[in-house]
């Protein structure tokens, strides 16, 4: 007897979980890349939060960037107006060589 109500137990809380309302849905939560863009002035720079899902972002600022540096979890790639390709991966900053404005990015979580 004690059999069978735990398995009625079960059987009851395993049709209440299947009958839970669709409108209850679990978002993912998307990682951030923190990223500072430096200048040659070190009161000269911006800071950006960017979705590192492999999606290009454009960067609208014409701050002419000499180092990029990024928090971590996360591998970006930048391209210049002027054609330069910097990478950063993981909690570093790399240099811009030469300095010049950025005007996309690419990042990917780690």
């Amino acid at each position: 007897m004690q059999t069978f109500s735990i398995a009625a137990a079960i059987a009851l809380l395993a049709t209440q979980v299947c009958s839970a309302p669709a409108s209850i849905k679990t978002e993912a939560r998307q990682f951030q890349a923190q990223l500072t863009f430096n200048g040659a002035d070190p009161e000269a720079y911006f800071t950006m939060s960017v979705p590192a899902d492999g999606t290009e972002f454009t960067i609208y600022n014409d701050l002419s960037v000499t180092s990029i540096t990024l928090l971590g979890g996360a591998t970006c790639t930048f391209t210049g107006i002027d054609g330069s390709n910097t990478v950063v991966v993981g909690a570093d900053t790399v240099p811009v060589g030469p300095p010049q404005t950025q005007v996309s990015g690419v990042c990917d979580a780690l």
